[in-house]
């Protein structure tokens, strides 16, 4: 009995070691998932892109030797079509970018790129292939773009009224439809419409194709001297019926232009042989600030000083600036002064300007000296006394 027994324990324990090794072997296995991402996540006919594939394995096993081929479509082909991806751990994955070009002759929709992946389980003989596709995204997308934008003058000031002319391409693959522009919330721009209707019909452009539009508007009188982007607003349907809003931005230069009066406080009383004190005013008469203006003062006489610096002058703004001017050895009458004023305006922009200006200079009085004035007494002096007594001789003579 006792015999029996062990015999039966001996059979049991072998069923059971044969059991945990059987499942364990059961447990060993591979299992491969595959997730694809393009970029861009659409594709144009005849261009070039990256299919990227992720594979993971969720077995319990690892997956040795492990090739990857890309099968081509009718529209889309491999750049590369052949990747050894070596050895995929459990639960590891590995990232395979597969550069591909699309047919220019495609059509849009989602084209089927097939691949087959090759592998082993673990140290196992013999290979296990599985096949799979990913899915690429074919579309004729539309791309606007500004590629001109003029004006019909070329400074820009407050209160101009301008035509701005503006020219769209599409440079995309699709055809646009039904293309409208416009402008728009004009409370918050510098300008405002005069004389033309703030929205245009332009209709279809065909990729490549090119449509000019113009709108004309009044540069408020508040605008700075800055430059602004006007948006121009874009509503068309593209190839698939779709519709589409896009915002564009033209570049708008507003400037203000300096103007200077350069005068004396006066063209008279002025001496020759002597210095005279002057006073130069600068004026800005214009519609634009003028910085860093500096004054340069020659007309061939001893003029001190002959740079002054000014600095800022908005405008209606003006500067006195107090000059000496010595005219010794120059004749009496008119005479002159060449004034240049260099700035910059508020693009930064560098300017020179001069002018020319006259004034009349006298010669001073007849002054003589204190002896003259002794001398010249004296002989008055003495020519009445001798009148006086000549006058009375004769008197005497006729009585």
């Amino acid at each position: 009995m006792k015999g029996i027994n062990g015999i039966a324990f001996i059979i049991l324990a072998f069923a059971l070691l044969s059991f945990l090794v059987s499942s364990g072997l059961a447990s060993a296995y591979v299992s491969l998932s595959i997730t694809s991402a393009t970029i861009p996540s659409t594709l144009d006919p005849g261009t070039k892109g990256s299919l990227l594939l992720t594979i993971t394995n969720a077995g319990t096993d690892f997956a040795s030797q492990v090739q990857l081929l890309i099968h081509s479509s009718s529209n889309v082909v491999p750049d590369i079509s052949n990747f050894n991806l070596g050895t995929i751990n459990s639960g590891g994955s590995i990232q395979v970018t597969v550069p591909i070009t699309v047919s220019p002759s495609s059509p849009e929709g989602s084209i089927s790129l097939p691949f087959t992946i090759s592998y082993q389980v673990g140290n196992a003989v013999g290979a296990t292939t599985t096949d799979n596709s990913a899915t690429i995204t074919v579309t004729k997308r539309t791309l606007i773009e500004i590629t001109n934008v003029s004006y019909d003058t070329d400074q820009i000031q407050r209160g101009n009224t301008v035509t701005m002319t503006v020219t769209l391409q599409n440079v995309g693959t699709g055809q646009i439809k039904d293309m409208t522009v416009s402008m728009r919330n004009f409370t918050s721009l510098p300008v405002a419409p005069a004389g033309s209707d703030t929205q245009k019909f332009l209709g279809d452009i065909m990729p490549g194709q090119s449509s000019t539009f113009s709108f004309v508007f009044v540069v408020s009188n508040d605008a700075g001297t800055v430059t602004y982007s006007l948006p121009i607003y874009l509503n068309y349907f593209d190839d698939q019926g779709i519709p589409q809003a896009d915002v564009k931005f033209a570049g708008l230069k507003v400037v203000g232009i300096p103007d200077f009066v350069i005068a004396l406080d006066s063209n008279t009383g002025y001496l020759t042989g002597t210095s005279n004190q002057m006073s130069v005013t600068v004026s800005n008469v214009g519609t634009g600030s003028a910085q860093f203006v500096t004054m340069f003062v020659d007309g061939g006489q001893a003029v001190s000083p002959q740079t002054t610096y000014i600095g800022t002058l908005n405008p209606d703004d003006s500067s006195s600036n107090t000059l000496d001017v010595n005219l010794a050895g120059k004749p009496a009458g008119q005479q002159t002064l060449n004034v240049t004023l260099t700035y910059k305006d508020s693009y930064n922009q560098q300017f020179v300007e001069s002018r020319l200006i006259t004034f009349f200079a006298s010669n001073p009085p007849l002054v003589l000296p204190t002896n003259y004035f002794i001398l010249l007494i004296v002989v008055i002096l003495v020519l009445a006394y001798w009148k006086r007594h000549f006058l009375k001789s004769l008197l005497r003579r006729k009585r």
